[in-house]
């Protein structure tokens, strides 16, 4: 952990880098001087920082001191503001009173790293494209996710592993509501695919959690549709099994800091606890999984980032960010005015939506669904649909 003092001096390795100093800077908000030979000034409010051209850990600690003493706030919180300003962190706990407690068994650290390796592969999977069973079928762009994903220091408190996901600088399309006398718009920038795959990560452990491991009885193929729906897939099942069959841990926890620079999915829990006597559930919803097919080709998710009615018009739209067929898309959705206004509030609240129905090619080969049998947030009920 970042000692709180302000030099930082203790641990230099956590100071941010000056290219995550100078992305975070404009994001707060700070004005860019003409960059001379050895950096750059950056002004608000009166209070003026200079960042070198190239990383001195000297001056980034001074910087980070500066900054802090300018948002009143501790130089070790915003060195980490800085440093995970564009990263999703995902802390992973596993826990047990008497075997975890300073240290841990080092086959049990070996278990818990390398299945939750498998468990962001997995997702980094099923958020490209749903499926209960990948079968060794992973999608490069989910493994690429992988490749780029850190993993920071251990921290105390049972062992602790902060993993690190970079958010990509996808093309930023302004927020716009916009009014007039017969038209009513929406629009926010589309998701982040990083992002897609770490709320996947925490909507798998959720489905997992509430429609496998707390009901009483075995998953029916009902409830495997559902979760797989929501990125859950057999071999997340077995990864997720696997750290929870280890005999050094008494539950697992996940816990999940969502990047500052993009609207957080604020409905998703901050944590998801399984304790470990629910591996066996898990694993023969695994073995479900791998014996039935589950097609989920008629339900897709993602976020709103458009909506839009005109005049007295008895329908609205609403257009979901989203995968479909290895690729990115917009989906068009055509929902009564009802269900259209209710979506402006879950637009508004940042809750990504899940829709089961049929997509065609519209005007100018659009796609659309005209007819959804099913549209709501997809944090609202973790049931199978009915």
């Amino acid at each position: 952990m970042l000692h709180s003092n302000n030099t930082l001096g203790a641990r230099m390795a956590r100071l941010p880098t000056v290219s995550q100093i100078r992305t975070y800077l404009q994001a707060e908000g700070w004005e860019s001087q003409p960059p001379g030979s050895a950096g750059t000034i950056w002004v608000r409010d009166g209070v003026m920082v200079g960042v070198p051209s190239e990383n001195d850990p000297g001056i980034t600690a001074g910087i980070v001191d500066r900054i802090a003493r300018q948002e009143r706030r501790s130089p070790k919180d915003v060195a980490l503001s800085i440093r995970y300003h564009r990263m999703d962190v995902t802390y992973l706990r596993a826990a047990n009173d008497y075997a975890i407690t300073d240290t841990i068994p080092f086959e049990a650290a070996s278990t818990v790293i390398t299945s939750a390796r498998r468990l962001l592969r997995a997702v980094g999977t099923t958020a490209w494209n749903e499926r209960g069973e990948i079968g060794g079928n992973y999608a490069r762009q989910g493994d690429a996710v992988l490749r780029r994903a850190r993993m920071d220091h251990t921290q105390e408190g049972s062992f602790i592993i902060p993993i690190l996901v970079p958010l990509s600088y996808a093309e930023e399309i302004p927020r716009e509501t916009y009014h007039a006398a017969d038209l009513e718009l929406f629009q926010a920038a589309p998701e982040p695919f990083e992002r897609r795959v770490t709320r996947t990560l925490a909507q798998s452990l959720m489905a997992v959690k509430e429609i496998i491991v707390e009901p009483e009885a075995s998953p029916s193929i009902g409830d495997l549709h559902a979760v797989v729906a929501r990125g859950v897939s057999r071999e997340f099942c077995s990864a997720l099994a696997k750290i929870l069959a280890e005999p050094s841990v008494s539950e697992f926890e996940t816990r999940f800091d969502w990047a500052p620079s993009v609207p957080a999915p604020v409905t998703i829990p901050e944590a998801v606890s399984i304790e470990s006597d629910a591996s066996e559930k898990i694993e023969e919803a695994a073995e479900k999984l791998k014996k039935h097919r589950i097609d989920s080709t008629s339900s897709f998710s993602g976020n709103i980032v458009e909506l839009r009615h005109v005049g007295d018009d008895p329908f609205g739209y609403a257009t979901i960010s989203t995968v479909r067929r290895g690729r990115r898309a917009e989906i068009r959705v055509r929902l009564p005015y009802e269900t259209y206004q209710e979506a402006v509030i879950w637009h508004r609240a940042r809750r990504a939506v899940i829709v089961e129905g049929e997509v065609k090619h519209g005007v100018g080969r659009r796609l659309i669904v005209e007819g959804p049998v099913d549209f709501r947030p997809i944090d609202e009920i973790l049931l199978p649909i009915s």
